[in-house]
């Protein structure tokens, strides 16, 4: 769908500089659980003090993150790719990670819109010299928000 409203030039005048075309690209979290859901949950253990006795426990938390990359255009934000954050198995030594996930997004971004002049717009985590080279590699622009 969006091929085709790019096709028709329907969102022309929402171009950055006339050239580029912003894409937020942003993680966000989707699912949490108590217990582990599946084996590519992803987790986090927090240490907190328990009011009542004023012990320290541990909780472990289990979710799913999926990083997302929107077309803006005016008021409108249109989704164009998605890349599941998540673990290959249960037994990893790392997690996977919004920048890992960035790499594989940019990787379809590029194939689905081949010539398309892209400018990303994104927070402080993606600026980083591996993340410029993608951004150059692909002929791309970016605007990073400290």
């Amino acid at each position: 769908m969006i091929k085709k409203l790019f096709k028709k030039r329907c969102f022309e005048s929402y171009r950055i500089n006339g050239k580029y075309w912003g894409i937020a690209i942003d993680g966000t979290g989707i699912f949490t659980f108590d217990k582990k859901h599946c084996e590519h949950c992803l987790k986090r253990v927090y240490k907190y003090t328990d009011k009542e006795t004023g012990e320290e426990k541990i909780k472990t938390i289990y979710m799913h993150h999926v990083l997302e990359a929107k077309l803006i255009v005016g008021n409108m934000v249109l989704s164009v790719a998605s890349e599941f954050i998540e673990n290959e198995s249960e037994d990893v030594k790392k997690q996977d990670c919004e920048l890992n996930a960035f790499y594989r997004l940019t990787a379809r971004l590029k194939d689905t819109f081949k010539k398309l002049p892209i400018c990303l717009i994104a927070d402080s985590l993606y600026a980083c010299a591996n993340v410029l080279k993608q951004c150059k590699a692909n002929n791309w622009n970016y605007l990073f928000r400290f």
